[in-house]
């Protein structure tokens, strides 16, 4: 639904319903999943009907988050459960969620409990993310309205990262975004900070350092060094006018990075440790070309 399909939704629903909306959803505190269901619940039946398929498209939808399948296959590794089970499970998971909601329910309702569960056990089913390949790292944030790193899609490598404030980048000038959060890296692990493809492709912009590198015993604001590599002065030149000479000069263009933009990414890598082991001599090797540095080619 667009939002003046939503606006339309609400504009006639029942005032009980809009103060649980109010209560419960119009909040930044971060409420637990059976007060939002038994909320839900509690919406009068007339205007549950009106709700159901914003609410179900939603809720859909978030589980189809990245962020979201991480921490709900993490959950289920944790508690040994599989999406298989979830189904088996509905009459309990329904009683969790309905402790404390002393009404009886609709089947209107009954069947949206039931739906919920279907598309929550397809979102684990169809998941490909490995738990045992999910690394928890503290963060803190350090400044307000920063938007936290986030995976794109399943498949991403590396999060995306959100620019705090709007930049404005001179032809040749170099900064340090600073990301308004700080990270406790694992020991054996560490981040690297690269540039956006599309980014690249599309502006002057980049990240000089690429790939940044935030170790392990970093515990300061994590920050992008960005450079904008358009020149000053791109071409120096003069016009002959009716009014005489003129700059004719071709100037490089100040570039935005705009508040809430993706602008670069992290990657978390495993960092083993190196241990030299002094030898007389490397030997000989089938592919040895015995040549250095561009001894491939320069295509």
């Amino acid at each position: 639904m667009n939002e003046n399909d939503v606006m339309n939704v609400f504009s006639g629903l029942d005032p009980q319903t809009l103060d649980i909306f109010d209560k419960y959803f119009d909040t930044e505190e971060e409420l637990d999943t059976s007060v939002i269901f038994a909320s839900l619940l509690q919406i009068p039946d007339k205007d549950f009907e009106v709700l159901r398929p914003l609410l179900q498209e939603e809720i859909i939808k978030a589980f189809e988050e990245p962020q979201t399948q991480m921490m709900l296959v993490q959950m289920m590794a944790q508690n040994g459960i599989n999406a298989n089970q979830i189904l088996d499970y509905t009459d309990e998971l329904t009683d969790m969620l309905l402790d404390g909601v002393e009404i009886e329910l609709s089947d209107s309702k009954k069947d949206f409990i039931q739906s919920i569960f279907t598309a929550f056990a397809n979102s684990i089913s169809t998941s490909t993310i490995n738990p045992a390949h999910i690394v928890e790292i503290p963060i803190e944030i350090c400044k307000e309205n920063v938007k936290l790193p986030t995976y794109a899609t399943n498949g991403s490598a590396a999060m995306d990262l959100y620019a705090p404030e709007e930049y404005n980048l001179a032809p040749g000038e170099c900064v340090v975004v600073p990301l308004g959060f700080k990270v406790a890296i694992p020991h054996g692990y560490a981040l690297l900070i690269q540039p956006r493809s599309g980014l690249s492709r599309r502006t002057k912009l980049r990240l000089p350092n690429t790939p940044g590198l935030i170790d392990e015993d970093y515990h300061e604001e994590v920050g992008v060094i960005i450079e904008n590599i358009d020149p000053p002065i791109k071409e120096i030149g003069t016009l002959i006018t009716d009014d005489g000479p003129q700059d004719g000069s071709l100037y490089g263009s100040t570039l935005t990075i705009g508040k809430g933009e993706r602008f670069a990414q992290m990657r978390l890598i495993e960092v083993p440790r190196i241990k030299w082991r002094e030898v007389k001599s490397l030997g000989t090797f089938d592919n040895d070309h015995g040549k250095g540095f561009g001894s491939t080619g320069s295509e």
